[in-house]
């Protein structure tokens, strides 16, 4: 039974949550942008599409293909701002764990209104990207980087357009550990940020995540479990943490920190905490929690605020 309690059982549902890594069942038919002859984004995500709108499809010529730098296989789609519009700047948007692109359709949508360029990233092992081992933001961040290259990697004015990253949940650890390493990185926005993944999943083992509780793994048994999927992973959960790499970012990068008043995953003292620590004086980070918001939802409780702001995100990006 010892053996059983400390090593079989952790382990075994430790693998399990490793190897299962990957989009839930109702996002995995997910093909793309729906785009009208108007140039409206159908959104397919949080938000629902007016009755009145008629669907013409997946965007044509929107999917790419990119490689990671292991090699691993990564789709994204490449949505261009509405017709008529100058393309002002170019947005990666990295979704949370289990989800895919159509989780972040109605951002990526708001960026676009806002005369931007945007490219709706599926990581690793989530929507029609290739199996990796997941590591919660170490490797994914090369994902990032790959897109990143991919936006840059077009001649004249499209490779100089100012880039920004955009993630939610887990997508922000990938965009985290990236952000410091893109040159001239134009900005930065996370939405319900990771800063401590040993930390994050503590409280999701303990119920305080989900609303309402979910069942309740007791200590030690919460820990051990955490500790084989850190062996699986190949990284100690506890050396996961996107807050400590988001320091090395540079001071006149504009980063805007977003969080939900009710999000147990993300509290918001650990959002508050989080945009302390970044180097940049106040104007240049901005910090924005939304009471009665939970986890990754601000954007759906407050979709008038959010595309505020994201228009004048960008505006300052490049104004700036």
């Amino acid at each position: 039974m010892p053996v059983h309690a400390v090593l079989v059982v952790p382990a075994g549902l430790a693998y399990l949550v490793s190897s299962r890594v990957g989009t839930r069942t109702s996002e995995r038919g997910y093909d793309g942008p729906w785009i009208t002859a108007a140039g409206d984004w159908l959104l397919r995500g949080r938000s629902r599409p007016d009755s009145g709108a008629q669907p013409v499809g997946p965007l044509a010529g929107s999917e790419v293909e990119l490689r990671s730098a292991d090699g691993t296989r990564l789709r994204a789609f490449v949505v261009e701002p509405r017709p008529g519009t100058a393309c002002r700047a170019t947005v990666v948007l990295a979704h949370g764990l289990f989800r895919g692109a159509q989780e972040v359709e109605p951002v990526a949508d708001m960026f676009r209104d806002a005369g931007c360029e945007v490219i709706l990233l599926e990581y690793r092992n989530h929507g029609g990207s290739g199996r990796a081992t997941p590591t919660f933001g170490i490797d994914e961040s090369e994902d990032v980087l790959a897109a990143v290259r991919h936006a840059r990697s077009r001649g004249g004015v499209a490779g100089r357009r100012p880039l920004i990253l955009f993630g939610v949940s887990l997508g922000t650890a990938a965009v985290g550990f990236a952000a410091p390493r893109v040159e001239d990185l134009g900005g930065l926005v996370v939405d319900a940020p990771l800063s401590d993944a040993f930390a994050t999943a503590e409280r999701l083992l303990a119920g305080s995540g989900r609303r309402p509780p979910g069942f309740q793994f007791p200590w030690p048994f919460g820990s051990l479990i955490l500790h084989w999927v850190g062996v699986f992973a190949g990284h100690d959960l506890a050396s996961i943490r996107p807050g400590d790499a988001l320091r090395g970012l540079a001071a006149e990068v504009p980063v805007l920190v977003i969080g939900g008043g009710l999000d147990g995953r993300m509290p918001p003292e650990e959002v508050r905490a989080l945009y302390e620590s970044l180097p940049m004086p106040d104007g240049t980070k901005q910090l924005w929690i939304l009471d009665g918001a939970d986890h990754g939802d601000v954007w759906k409780e407050d979709p008038d605020g959010y595309r505020q702001r994201v228009r004048a995100f960008v505006d300052r990006v490049v104004g700036g």
